[in-house]
């Protein structure tokens, strides 16, 4: 029957951590060997993840840039929103901002 590994180290072992260490050329053997050089190639293993991580758009860019805004349509909504404040105040007769 075969040793199974402690479960610190055994999670750790997937399928690509154990891939990138054949092309490291580390073997088994030099893992039970010395057990802290598998945290240290582990780590080494996450930095080099990574960096090949698809970065998220920031919010900056997912915001249309101010060339493809249409101006006249902003103002004419910013009108229209204008008039729609002044005749509820109106009918209300008071601000809308105070409470009743």
């Amino acid at each position: 029957m075969r040793r199974q590994q402690p479960n610190g180290s055994q999670d750790r072992m997937t399928p690509e951590f154990m891939e990138w260490l054949k092309l490291k050329n580390v073997t088994r053997r030099q893992l039970r060997k010395d057990p802290a050089a598998l945290d240290l190639y582990h780590q080494e293993w996450t930095k080099t993840r990574r960096k090949h991580r698809p970065k998220r758009p920031s919010l900056l860019q997912m915001i249309p840039s101010l060339n493809n805004m249409d101006l006249g349509a902003v103002v004419g909504n910013v009108q229209i929103a204008k008039e729609l404040f002044n005749a509820y105040r109106d009918i209300r007769g008071k601000s809308i901002f105070k409470n009743i």
